[in-house]
């Protein structure tokens, strides 16, 4: 996907991008075309995860413990990868790790190398033994393979060597699916995947004209920051469609609040300094209520604010906004002609993205 011969050059990335966002609907859909089989049976038989992940990642672990919790009689918390950095004597007994790693990072090894203090291991990727030796990474290669030798549980969803760009569309919102459908096979969960129609419509999602138009014609009034406001519990995993605007066009990644949470600060707060607001709004009386409290009280002082509706269940609706936001971050980094291939401080941050110690 990266090396196109013979293709116009595309010294940005955005031309690559572009591709990436308009074949996430088929990579999708082949998912549900194509489902996974059987879960291992001592998948099967976990009752507690503890589950990890960043970057993007951190958005897909915090979704499938919401998914375990609210939609199985099992029990799941989110812990960042650093949680693993020292010991921690018996609190992962008789735990099952779960570690959503797309590239499996050198961070997420920290937690890989912990997982003989849990009962089993989970290991959602885009990247297989196989996958890792054609890539030129015999060491991540040999490191998966002795996972699976272990009888880890490897869970395989694209997109292989999605590299080339710092900002990742395609994984992202494959990773959604994979916990999605990880969750609906766990037994008695009651979380299903979306019916092939339904996600079609919600990945054929837009940004609204009006929001699309304020970003474009001025950047700058968005570049020093703004609010993204959402209820639960898409607000407890909604940290990708805050950092699409970090990693896209290099803008400080906004904060989310929850509906009820945003008068209790974050509103006086802008008071003090104007910022504009974008609303995610789900289906639902309640949602549509809230929404229009908030704009109501952001017009009354005169702060701008915007809504991107996705009229789905929580369940699903992450993947409206995700495909919304896509289209609105690919927008922008046009405008602005925001470089995804030579990006700010690349090659400068191995210190911390290379951290994983010896234990």
């Amino acid at each position: 996907m990266d090396n196109n011969s013979g293709a116009a050059p595309d010294p940005l990335g955005h031309e690559l991008l572009a591709a990436r966002v308009a074949a996430i609907p088929g990579t999708l859909a082949g998912m549900l075309d194509r489902p996974p089989g059987p879960l291992a049976a001592r998948t099967l038989a976990s009752t507690r995860f503890i589950v990890t992940g960043t970057g993007s990642s951190e958005a897909h672990a915090r979704y499938l413990a919401m998914l375990i919790n609210l939609y199985s009689d099992r029990a799941a918390a989110y812990l960042p990868l650093s949680g693993f950095v020292e010991p921690a004597p018996g609190a992962f007994a008789g735990k099952t790790l779960v570690v959503f790693s797309q590239g499996v990072s050198p961070n997420a090894q920290i937690a890989l190398r912990r997982r003989r203090e849990f009962a089993h291991l989970v290991l959602f990727s885009s990247t297989t033994p196989a996958a890792a030796r054609a890539a030129g990474k015999p060491d991540r290669a040999a490191l998966l393979q002795g996972l699976l030798d272990e009888g880890a549980e490897l869970v395989e969803f694209p997109l292989a060597e999605e590299y080339t760009t710092l900002i990742r569309f395609v994984g992202p919102m494959a990773g959604y699916l994979a916990a999605l459908q990880f969750a609906a096979r766990l037994p008695g969960g009651r979380a299903a995947p979306p019916a092939p129609e339904l996600l079609a419509g919600l990945l054929d999602t837009k940004a609204p004209q009006d929001l699309l138009d304020a970003m474009t014609r001025l950047p700058s009034a968005w570049s020093g920051g703004f609010n993204l406001v959402t209820a639960a519990p898409i607000s407890d995993f909604s940290q990708n469609l805050a950092c699409k605007f970090m990693e896209g066009v290099y803008w400080p990644c906004p904060p989310i609040s929850d509906f009820l949470q945003f008068a209790h600060g974050p509103f006086q707060q802008m008071n003090a300094s104007p910022k504009p607001v974008v609303f995610l709004q789900g289906g639902g009386a309640a949602e549509a209520e809230m929404v229009d409290r908030s704009v109501r009280m952001l017009q009354q002082v005169g702060l701008a604010a915007f809504v991107v509706s996705v009229d789905a269940p929580p369940l699903y609706s992450i993947f409206g906004y995700e495909a919304a936001l896509n289209d609105l971050v690919l927008a922008v980094m046009r405008r602005l002609r925001s470089n995804q291939v030579d990006w700010p401080g690349k090659g400068r941050d191995d210190l911390l993205y290379g951290f994983c110690p010896d234990l």
